[in-house]
């Protein structure tokens, strides 16, 4: 029993680092991105299908709306994939349902929203949601370390993109929009 929790403790140290690291990456200015064009609607579906056996043991069918065209946006792919990534993690872990994701293409603007139910909104203080270390105890239960939508804004500040969130309705949406468009 002592071994199995300090495996446990061992590998939540490792996790821990690995997000340290992310987060430091992504907060240098110096940070080098490739940024090309990207199809944002392609990047969420690859995240959703890697996501697939998590959905299906809670019971969950993510609805996946404005997917129909292309969603080019000017972006740092690996970067895109990590914000998308742990939009989508966070809703897994801190959810009470299926996410809705919404993908909106103009001529010029794109951004993609993820909104989920959540227990209570009132726990959570979405002017802090992006801040490093930030969890809001009674929503955080999963034992996160605080740092991976610090993660996420800082690389999307990188690309010329924002992240903003807001809580209402027993309702946590987080939207990624291109600030350039």
């Amino acid at each position: 029993r002592r071994i199995d929790a300090a495996v446990e403790r061992i590998d939540r140290t490792s996790e821990l680092l690995d997000a340290l690291f992310s987060y430091t990456k992504a907060s240098d200015p110096d940070l080098a991105l490739d940024i090309q064009p990207v199809d944002l609607r392609k990047v969420i579906e690859q995240c959703l299908l890697g996501h697939y056996p998590d959905f299906e043991r809670l019971g969950w069918e993510p609805v996946v709306s404005g997917a129909d065209a292309p969603c080019i946006v000017d972006a740092d792919r690996q970067a895109l994939g990590r914000i998308v990534e742990n939009l989508v993690s966070n809703a897994l872990r801190y959810g009470t349902g299926a996410p809705d994701i919404r993908i909106a293409a103009a001529p010029g603007q794109a951004a993609v929203s993820i909104s989920n139910p959540i227990d209570d909104p009132d726990e959570l203080d979405v002017e802090h949601l992006f801040d490093r270390f930030y969890r809001a105890d009674s929503a955080r239960h999963g034992g996160g370390s605080g740092l991976g939508l610090a993660t996420s804004a800082k690389l999307a500040e990188a690309m010329g993109m924002s992240l903003e969130a807001k809580a209402d309705d027993s309702r946590l949406t987080i939207e990624l929009r291109d600030r350039r468009s």
